[in-house]
């Protein structure tokens, strides 16, 4: 920190807390639990995390990526179960800290972290679709989607109630503001956030025509609440099922904070400590554990923000928690905020997430990284985030496996003499290409030579597979060499 930047520090930190606050009540909402759980989220990530962090401009806070596992979790465990989520989530990033792996995370293929986040705007767009108009949800995506036709009948045939339809023209009133503002040019559009513009409204057309929905509640001691946690029970109510879950979320949310590093050090100039970075998260999600809390993340769009407003230091970000810990001693202005109106913020959120152009560039392109972002993207709303992230990381691996370990096929012949040479890598995976390659070959002469000198790796697999034609040529009577290169000889 450096007294020379107080001032633009200072402006930067109020800009992108006009920003983070509705998107802490919002993404809260979204994971199932309580607003407050968004609030205590923002508060740690800016003064806690923001002060220990690696990258003195990265902004944390919670993120609508992780909202949906949360959510799967809590549907499940209960909200007790945030306080050994937190735990673990910390306790595994101070430990990829203690081992030093933090950078192994940048090991991410690009395919599939855009399929992480179309995915993520998807389950998002599909749950609160359900929250705008105040229907209930499901914790998975693919019963959400199946409930849209329903939905849509509602809406045509007018069987929708009262409340619920002044929900929807708050929701939709937020989206069609936060894309307007986008799309303005005059500098004012840039200073003032659209989210926050959009927020206000809402609330003052609700309490302008008296229209009844739901608000945002808050708890009258919240400070009392936050620490009134039965650690006993929480623990107690968790499975074997709840460990890799949380786990995996720890992956991600570590994925996702540290991605988010590489970008802001690309967009401010700057070079961050990786490992001091998720130290900062750990500790921040330790404590946001035992408080029962939503965990932290590293969010590239409040980082992007701070950067745009001229911030220069960790001021920026520990000064935006010290904003939303103001919220804490004056509770009952949060109460005026519709819940609908969150619920059209986030869904705004997660059309520009779901980012349909690019989906459609990857169906036209009908390359290997389509089929990366395709498992991953479908596989997350059809069954859950970790299993899209799982299977696009075996994807992944697997066009790696067949990209590094193939092989190229010189054929020579001479009258009856024939020459096969093979170069680059022969893997047990290559032995099907292999076998077919061979098979339709005219293998009827007198001579085959099968040269295997410039094979950088040979598999025993393809070794036995070859002498086996040796084999079985030399029975029909005719001369078989097979050179290898004695270095690849197992």
């Amino acid at each position: 920190m450096s007294k020379n930047y107080i001032k633009e520090d200072l402006f930067a930190s109020f800009v992108v807390f006009l920003i983070a606050l509705p998107l802490c009540l919002g993404v809260a909402i979204a994971s199932g639990v309580d607003p407050i759980k968004g609030i205590f989220t923002g508060l740690i990530g800016g003064i806690v995390v923001g002060a220990l962090n690696g990258s003195p401009l990265q902004i944390s806070g919670p993120s609508p990526g992780l909202a949906v596992m949360v959510l799967q979790l809590v549907s499940v465990y209960g909200a007790d179960s945030l306080i050994p989520l937190g735990i673990m989530v910390g306790a595994f990033q101070i430990l990829t800290y203690i081992f030093k792996v933090a950078h192994f995370f940048q090991a991410t293929p690009p395919a599939l972290l855009k399929a992480m986040l179309s995915g993520i705007g998807a389950l998002i767009l599909l749950s609160q679709i359900y929250i705008m108009f105040e229907l209930k949800m499901s914790s998975k995506g693919l019963e959400n989607l199946g409930g849209l036709p329903n939905i849509f009948t509602m809406i045509t045939s007018g069987a929708l109630s009262e409340s619920q339809k002044f929900s929807g023209i708050i929701g939709l009133g937020v989206i069609v503001i936060l894309y307007l503002w986008g799309k303005g040019k005059h500098k004012f559009f840039e200073l003032i956030p659209g989210p926050l513009v959009s927020i206000i409204l809402a609330a003052f057309s609700v309490h302008l025509f008296g229209w009844e929905m739901k608000m945002i509640n808050l708890p009258e001691n919240i400070l009392a609440n936050a620490f009134n946690n039965d650690y006993a029970k929480a623990f107690a109510n968790i499975d074997m099922g709840f460990i890799p879950y949380a786990l995996g979320l720890a992956f991600i949310a570590s994925a996702e904070s540290l991605l988010c590093v590489s970008a802001v050090d690309k967009m401010a100039k700057t070079s961050s400590n990786y490992n001091k970075v998720i130290l900062a998260q750990g500790i921040g999600n330790l404590l946001l554990g035992f408080i029962g809390a939503i965990p932290v993340v590293g969010v590239i769009v409040r980082s992007a923000a701070n950067i745009e407003f001229g911030a220069k230091t960790k001021l920026s970000s520990v000064m935006l928690g010290v904003w939303i810990g103001l919220f804490l001693i004056i509770p009952s202005v949060l109460s005026y905020i519709p819940i609908p109106a969150l619920a059209g913020l986030l869904i705004y959120t997660g059309l520009r997430l779901l980012d349909i152009p690019h989906i459609i560039d990857y169906i036209k392109s009908r390359s290997k990284t389509s089929l990366i972002f395709f498992s991953t993207f479908i596989l997350t709303i059809c069954i859950d985030l970790l299993t899209g992230v799982i299977a696009g990381f075996l994807v992944s691996m697997f066009i790696l496996v067949f990209d590094v370990l193939k092989f190229d096929l010189d054929i020579e012949q001479k009258g009856d003499n024939k020459v096969l040479k093979f170069k680059g890598k022969l893997s047990f995976l290559d032995l099907p290409v292999l076998s077919k390659k061979l098979g339709s070959e005219d293998l009827d002469v007198s001579n085959l030579e099968i040269c295997l000198q410039e094979v950088e790796y040979l598999d025993p697999a393809i070794s036995e597979h070859l002498n086996d034609l040796k084999d079985k040529l030399e029975s029909q009577g005719k001369k078989i060499e097979i050179h290898y290169n004695k270095l690849n000889i197992h």
